[in-house]
């Protein structure tokens, strides 16, 4: 079969032709903005979330840090109310933890009691403890809080992706020079 002849003065007229460039231009752009967008926001979500991570920590801290003496009780609701925090996180994801440590004049760190919620295990009494060397200070008393969270972006396609994100934080008692818990 032949093609048909193209008409004098068809070409020319198609050269100046400009009026499906933008539109060309877009989908070839459209991908990569797109990516841009949808990356961007996955990000600033991961980036808002560690920092819920970390202001769930320095509350299981400093609700610990408040008391002259706790029961097991007491430290599983500012364990629990940590968690809230982390809203509109799940705060099933959150694995928090907090322990009582002493240094003592050797110089040695040890687990005084531990608590842990979510699945975080708690502490062994009199396991080691290793302390930045500007906190170990003999013969004083410190709470250590401690939080995992497993992040989830929730979206099958995910520049992020799942991470964990954890904090850890000491602090030393305010009322008292260590913070009892007897049935802890």
């Amino acid at each position: 079969m032949i093609a048909p002849a193209i008409p004098a003065g068809v070409c020319p007229r198609l050269a100046d032709d400009s009026r499906g460039v933008a539109l060309t231009e877009f989908a070839f752009v459209f991908p990569v903005l797109l990516l841009l967008f949808l990356g961007g926001y996955q990000l600033s979500d991961g980036i808002a979330c560690k920092r819920k991570v970390g202001l769930a920590n320095r509350t299981i801290a400093d609700l610990g840090t408040r008391s002259k003496q706790v029961s097991a009780a007491d430290v599983d609701a500012m364990l629990a109310a940590s968690t809230q925090v982390m809203a509109p996180y799940r705060q099933a994801s959150a694995q928090v933890r907090l322990t009582e440590v002493f240094t003592s004049n050797t110089g040695l760190t040890n687990v005084v009691w531990s608590r842990g919620r979510n699945g975080a295990a708690a502490r062994a009494v009199g396991s080691v403890v290793t302390l930045p060397g500007t906190l170990r200070t003999n013969g004083t008393y410190l709470l250590m809080s401690e939080i995992n969270y497993a992040y989830d972006p929730g979206v099958r396609f995910s520049i992020v992706g799942r991470k964990t994100l954890t904090d850890s934080l000491f602090m030393s008692p305010r009322n008292s020079d260590s913070v009892p818990c007897n049935d802890c």
